[in-house]
């Protein structure tokens, strides 16, 4: 789309599944609008890449974190590995980080933990944090409640309901949304964020996964954001234009300047 800036908040062309591609990925990324990308990382390695690509390519930047699947591989050097990675200039939070107790790749209560040491690292840092919760709210409101919180926080890729919507928009927190939001399927889905407030909402691909309804079966990639703008554009009763806008705004202030 000409003319468009979007900032597409949590990607991961780091994976094998960009390494044949990578750059032509992001010049189609520009080409339809979408002018920063953020990586998130899924381990200390994974993280890695994440910083090396934001050095190769000045569009993207990096977040650094442990992936609840990846949980199980956390130790104090991964720990000291992070905080080393959220000091380069291309970094600009930890994520991915949280909760996933649908597929229980890593035991419940070693997720819990590590969780709480990323939370932490983030606080400390004064970093934002990018987390991923699946089927595991009750778990993640208990993990924080009475910890100190990082600054900012964006759920992302958000599945829950409007009674979590309602106690996350209460502790200030950020919602994120992909492909999902386009699915038949997704009704509810389409009803939070047809409701949340307009500072809080953000545009993601998770790519290469999720792609959006129209390239459904594809491996997703930056260039499809469009495709999920102008669907939330459409439950949010306004242009995909203004929307852009927004949601550019939105995460600038996320993220801070580096977004813009």
């Amino acid at each position: 789309m000409p003319g468009l800036f979007l900032i597409d908040v949590h990607a991961h062309l780091q994976d094998e599944k960009f390494s044949e591609d990578r750059a032509e990925t992001i010049k189609r990324a520009a080409l339809a609008g979408v002018k920063r990308i953020v990586n998130a990382g899924t381990s200390v390695e994974d993280s890695k890449r994440a910083v090396e690509i934001a050095e190769a390519f000045p569009v993207c930047l990096a977040l650094v974190g442990i992936h609840p699947h990846d949980a199980s591989t956390f130790n104090e050097s991964a720990l000291a590995a992070l905080e080393d990675m959220a000091s380069h200039p291309g970094v600009v939070g930890i994520g991915e980080i949280g909760l996933d107790f649908h597929y229980d790749f890593s035991p419940r209560d070693v997720q819990i933990d590590v969780f709480k040491r990323l939370w932490k690292l983030a606080s400390d840092l004064s970093l934002p944090a990018v987390i991923h919760v699946r089927e595991a709210y009750d778990a993640f409101f208990s993990a924080i409640s009475g910890n100190l919180r990082p600054d900012k926080v964006m759920l992302h890729c958000f599945s829950g309901d409007l009674e979590i919507a309602r106690t996350a928009i209460d502790m200030g927190f950020h919602f994120s949304i992909g492909g999902a939001l386009t699915f038949p399927k997704s009704d509810l889905t389409r009803e939070v964020f047809s409701l949340l407030p307009g500072e809080r909402i953000h545009l993601e691909t998770d790519c290469p996964y999720l792609a959006p309804q129209p390239k459904r079966g594809k491996r997703n990639e930056p260039a499809y954001l469009p495709h999920t703008l102008e669907y939330l554009a459409k439950i949010r009763h306004t242009s995909s234009s203004l929307l852009a806008e927004s949601l550019k705004q939105n995460a600038i202030s996320f993220f801070g300047s580096k977004a813009g």
